[in-house]
């Protein structure tokens, strides 16, 4: 087994040099299933730490309880899964609602010390970049990702921290409502009348709190399955600023907007049969904007999800 271990940590140094597939953001509207995110407990890790790690997967019909097993640290190779003893592969798969945690009596080190070569290489620089892998088959479609985290004595960043969402819309009499969501959590808004924008602002703790540099947000959303609302993320032409008091909003700023306007006329025309439920997704990356480097693509991350549920009267 110990040289299965090693195998396995070879392949992961190998692939760090390859480019980091989380820097090539999908589009905003997600559609079908695919993965957003991968996230670690930590970026920065010490050689004595288990880390955990969540994945973010969004698209129409794809439930965030969803228990499709998820393959971690092991890249969907087949020349390289097909030397991996199953019982190593079964230790590392969880089903997607769970975070995975390293097998117990494993830790980074582990991974570490497996290769004097390697070892000596930490031993002298004090740290080494890894990259880790996620696998998740969804409709008969393996999706894959990798995350790279850096093992260093002294870590000096830690994820950004997403708290809450403040959702904001109008009453048809005038009235600005403010209503705050938790992480991952449900919003509901009827149908008749629909609001004609929906803003978000999320709320993070304070960067410097967390040895931060600048926080990129992206947005991303999928409509229900059964009935296309044509929603769409607001710019220029949104009233942002009687919203959420900034002046212009994109899918890549902090707040967003939602237009609801062609929705409004198509509920009118064409009723939908039931509630409809719209999911939102938000990756929030730390240092993203100015990375020079893969190398610096380990600063962290952290992500939510948001349902809004269009109440059928």
């Amino acid at each position: 087994m110990r040289r299965s271990w090693r195998h396995l940590l070879g392949v992961l140094l190998i692939l760090a040099a390859c480019d980091d597939p989380m820097k090539m953001f999908p589009d905003y509207q997600v559609g079908g299933p695919r993965i957003l995110a991968l996230k670690v407990s930590e970026p920065e890790l010490t050689p004595d730490a288990a880390p955990t790690m969540r994945l973010l997967v969004g698209g129409e019909q794809f439930e965030q309880s969803s228990d499709a097993p998820v393959l971690w640290l092991l890249p969907n190779d087949e020349a390289v899964l097909g030397q991996v003893p199953p019982e190593i592969r079964s230790q590392l798969t969880v089903p997607y609602h769970t975070a995975f945690s390293f097998p117990a009596g494993m830790t980074v080190g582990t991974l570490l010390s497996l290769d004097p070569e390697i070892q000596k290489a930490f031993d002298e620089t004090g740290f080494v970049d890894l990259p880790l892998f996620a696998t998740i088959t969804v409709n008969d479609k393996p999706l894959s990702i990798m995350k790279r985290v850096r093992i260093t004595r002294e870590p000096r960043h830690r994820n950004p921290e997403i708290t809450k969402i403040t959702a904001v819309w109008q009453e048809p009499d005038g009235t600005i409502i403010s209503h705050t969501v938790p992480r991952d959590g449900t919003l509901e808004l009827p149908q008749d009348p629909l609001p004609d924008y929906l803003a978000l602002a999320p709320e993070t703790i304070d960067p410097a709190e967390r040895g931060n540099d600048l926080l990129v947000f992206r947005w991303h959303f999928n409509e229900d399955a059964a009935y296309a609302t044509r929603l769409r993320f607001c710019d220029a032409d949104c009233p942002s600023e009687k919203y959420l008091g900034v002046e212009r909003v994109t899918p890549n700023t902090k707040e967003i907007m939602i237009d609801f306007t062609v929705a409004r006329k198509r509920f009118a025309d064409t009723p939908p049969d039931g509630d409809l439920s719209l999911m939102f997704y938000l990756v929030v990356r730390d240092r993203a904007a100015e990375s020079a480097s893969s190398a610096d693509d380990h600063f962290g991350l952290d992500f939510t999800t948001m349902k809004v549920v269009l109440k059928r009267p």
